[in-house]
């Protein structure tokens, strides 16, 4: 099914107004400052919008192509056909366990500066190992990110994703939305730079976890 753009742009525009753009230079969204433009360009900001957008891609069979800030892709020349959205939802909570430990609950867009910088002010350390690693947390569970002889697998304890296998599958009259899905730490096979969904890569969009 061809991508019927001018369709796409009268359903989305009324939900995110000036956060979305046609022919989107992706030079702007790329570390190196590479690519060509993509057919439509969305920042998301909310989980919940997650969710409605790749639901309705779904549904309408759009393509869609998800980034995080651009640290560690490379965008063609040519651009790229459909929607790209940027997970950009970076709130989080701090619970407090006992006198001396806390769980962090961190939504996928959170940066390492961001984090760190805002629980070293609340006199809250653990998370120093991951100063100068570049990117979104919820990119970082891919690789399970790491330096100093730590990584996410010492300090994660779940996460959120969700599982959008079936909108791939599903014959074109049919739709299946995505599903919110949780994964202990164990269940995610972490090891140094891998985890699960080194394998199932377009399978699981995350969208947060806990520390």
């Amino acid at each position: 099914m061809s991508f019927d753009l001018q369709q796409a742009y009268a359903i989305l525009r009324p939900h995110f107004q000036e956060r979305l753009r046609l022919n989107e230079p992706l030079t702007a969204h790329c570390a190196f400052g590479v690519g060509g433009p993509a057919d439509m360009w969305v920042t998301l900001e909310r989980q919940r919008e997650l969710i409605d957008l790749v639901n309705l891609c779904a549904q309408h069979h759009w393509p869609l192509l998800l980034v995080g800030g651009g640290r560690n892709v490379l965008f063609a020349d040519a651009g790229v056909r459909g929607i790209v959205a940027r997970i950009d939802f970076h709130s989080y909570q701090i619970d407090r366990q006992t006198p001396t430990t806390a769980l962090f609950t961190v939504e996928a867009g959170a940066r390492w500066p961001q984090l760190l910088d805002e629980s070293l002010a609340q006199g809250w350390s653990g998370l120093e190992f991951g100063i100068g690693i570049p990117g979104t947390l919820g990119a970082g569970i891919i690789s399970n990110a790491g330096a100093h002889n730590q990584s996410l697998s010492q300090i994660l304890e779940w996460i959120e994703v969700l599982d959008a296998r079936g909108c791939n599958i599903e014959p074109e009259e049919q739709f299946a939305p995505a599903i919110k899905r949780r994964y202990s730490r164990d269940e995610l096979d972490l090891s140094y730079r891998h985890s699960r969904f080194r394998v199932e890569r377009s399978a699981c969009i995350d969208h947060g976890g806990t520390w």
